[in-house]
């Protein structure tokens, strides 16, 4: 930060960082993404620590031919990791 020289880039988050957060003593840097990641990277080498997702609850099920839902309600479990195929 001293120079202004970019150092590195991190690049495996597949959506737009939204935040990013130095640890304590600089060694660790911590990136959230809209890709529903959070990221601990080694500041010295660049090297990707630690990905920390969350359980989705609807993670993989299946909700085509699924009656009685809107489409909001459709959209919500989807992005609750529901699937329509």
């Amino acid at each position: 930060m001293k120079t202004g020289h970019c150092l590195q880039t991190l690049c495996e988050h597949t959506s737009w960082v939204t935040s990013v957060l130095f640890s304590s003593d600089g060694q660790i840097l911590i990136s959230g993404s809209y890709d529903r990641t959070i990221k601990l990277w080694d500041v010295k080498t660049g090297r990707c620590i630690s990905t920390l997702t969350i359980d989705r609850l609807y993670e993989g099920m299946n909700i085509q031919g699924a009656t009685g839902l809107t489409d909001a309600q459709k959209a919500t479990l989807k992005t609750l990791g529901a699937v329509e195929h």
